[in-house]
C-alpha cells in the first residue's frame, strides 16, 4: 500500500466492455484501476488508504488520466464512451500536475471519446452538497455522469432525481436476481421512471448468463456490462462495432436558480402567509413519510428560522437521509443533524422554498415576493408534486449548503 500511496501514477487501467444487449454492439468501456505489482490490493482499499492520508484527490486524478490516456493511445474509433470511477468530493479538485491536454476534451469534440464519470451510490449520502457541486462542475466541462450500484442502498434513491444521472447503473444484485422484495422493486421502478421522464439510460451490471441478460432487458436496460460480454483487460486491438446510442445530455440535472424555476411553473398570487402555511404542510407530510428521503428549505434570512421551525427540522433529521436549511446569516450546522449554508454571507436567494423528495414521494413549495423589499407581503407561489420540478428545487437548495 505504501508503494501505491508513494507513487499514485503507477495505476494501470483495465477495460470492461459496455454493450447494447439487444444488438451486441459496444457503447464504450469502463476503466477499472489496477496495480499489477500488487494484485491483492482492491481500488476500494487503495482509496480508503489515500483518503486517510489526505491524497485521495491525487489518486483520483491519476486514475482518470491513465484511463483516458489508455483509450487515446489505442487510437480513434476504439470507444465512443469511457466510464471512469471517481470520488465525488474530489471531482472539482485541481489536478496535481496542472493542465493536461488529454483531459481537456471530456465531451469528445475532437477525440470522439466521451468521458462519463461514475459516482458510487455509497458516497451520495456522505456529503450531498459536495456531490451536487462536483456534478455541476463536471457537467459544465462536458463530462457525462453515471450513478453506480443503484439499488444497493435503498435510502440513496432519495437523491436519484436530484443527481439526475445520464446513466443509471443497476446493481448486480438486481440483475442476478439475488435481491428480491419491495426494495428491489422500488429501485427498478425509480430507474425506469427517471429514464422515461429525463431520458436517462439504464445499464445493468453483473450480466454473466443468458438469464441475467433477460432480466436486464425486462428491467428496461438499454446497456449492460458483465462477464457475458467480456472480462476486464486490455482494450481490443480492433475496434468492435460501435453503438450509435446517445448517452450524455449536458442540460440534464443542471442547477437553476429558484426564481427561474418559479418562472416556469404554474403560479398563484396570494399572501405570504398562505405560502408559509403550505411549507408547514410539506414539512408535516415529510414527518409522516415511512421511507427516508431528502428534506431541504431555503429562507430569506436567519431571522425567519424560529425555534419551532428549527425543532421541526431537527426532528426530520432523525427520519430522513438528508436534511438542510439555507439562509443568509445562518451557520453551517443550525441544529444537530441539519446542514446549513456553505457561508453565512450567502446572498438572498430571491425566494423561499421547502422540498421533500424520496423514492416514492415528491412535494415542494416555492414562493417569491412580488416586492423584493417586502418578503412578508404578497407573493407569487406554487405547490407542486411534479417530480422534476421538486428535484430542481431540491438541487438548487442543496447546491448552497455546506459540504461536510
Amino acid at each position: 500500500m505504501s508503494a501505491i500511496l508513494g507513487d499514485p501514477s503507477c495505476v494501470v487501467p483495465v477495460f470492461q466492455p459496455v454493450v447494447e444487449p439487444a444488438t451486441g454492439r459496444t457503447a464504450g468501456y469502463e476503466a477499472l484501476a489496477r496495480w499489477p505489482g500488487l494484485p491483492d490490493i482492491s481500488p476500494l482499499e487503495a482509496f480508503d488508504a489515500a483518503r486517510r492520508g489526505g491524497s485521495a484527490a491525487t489518486m483520483d486524478w491519476w486514475c482518470r488520466r491513465r484511463a483516458v490516456e489508455g483509450v487515446h493511445r489505442r487510437g480513434p474509433g476504439t470507444a465512443r464512451h469511457v466510464f471512469v470511477n471517481v470520488e465525488p468530493d474530489c471531482l472539482a479538485a485541481p489536478p496535481p500536475w496542472g493542465p493536461t491536454p488529454v483531459l481537456t476534451d471530456p465531451a469528445g469534440t475532437e477525440t470522439g471519446v466521451r468521458v462519463v464519470l461514475e459516482l458510487t451510490e455509497r458516497t451520495l449520502l456522505q456529503d450531498p452538497p459536495a456531490v451536487i457541486a462536483g456534478v455541476e462542475w463536471a457537467r459544465a466541462l462536458g463530462f457525462g455522469i453515471a450513478l453506480d450500484d443503484v439499488g444497493a442502498l435503498p435510502e440513496c434513491l432519495a437523491l436519484l432525481d436530484v443527481i439526475a444521472p445520464d446513466v443509471v447503473k443497476l446493481d448486480r444484485s438486481l440483475t442476478q436476481m439475488s435481491a428480491h422484495g419491495l426494495e428491489a422493486a422500488r429501485a427498478i421502478n425509480a430507474a425506469g421512471d427517471l429514464a422515461r421522464r429525463r431520458g436517462s439510460v439504464i445499464l445493468a451490471e453483473g450480466v454473466e448468463t443468458d438469464e441475467h441478460e433477460d432480466c436486464a432487458l425486462s428491467m428496461g436496460a438499454t446497456l449492460a456490462q458483465g462477464y457475458r460480454y467480456g472480462r476486464p483487460g486490455p482494450l481490443p486491438e480492433r475496434a468492435a462495432e460501435a453503438s450509435p446510442i446517445r448517452i450524455v445530455d449536458s442540460r440534464r440535472g443542471r442547477i437553476r436558480s429558484l426564481p427561474d424555476i418559479l418562472d416556469d411553473a404554474p403560479t398563484a398570487v396570494g399572501d405570504a402567509r398562505e405560502a408559509v402555511d403550505a411549507c408547514a404542510l410539506v414539512e408535516s407530510l415529510a414527518a409522516s413519510e415511512h421511507r427516508a428521503g431528502c428534506v431541504v428549505a431555503t429562507m430569506h434570512g436567519a431571522r425567519h428560522l424560529s425555534a419551532e421551525i428549527a425543532g421541526r427540522y431537527r426532528g426530520l433529521s432523525g427520519r430522513h437521509a438528508f436534511v438542510g436549511i439555507s439562509a443568509p446569516g445562518l451557520g453551517p450546522s443550525p441544529r444537530p443533524g441539519v446542514r446549513g449554508p456553505r457561508s453565512p454571507e450567502l446572498p438572498d436567494p430571491g425566494a423561499f422554498a421547502v422540498a421533500s423528495i424520496g423514492a416514492d414521494h415528491a412535494v415542494a413549495v416555492l414562493a417569491a415576493p412580488l416586492v423584493a423589499s417586502d418578503p412578508r407581503g404578497s407573493v407569487r407561489w406554487c405547490i407542486t408534486t411534479d417530480r422534476d420540478v421538486v428535484a430542481d428545487i431540491a438541487r438548487a437548495v442543496i447546491g448552497t449548503l455546506a459540504p461536510r
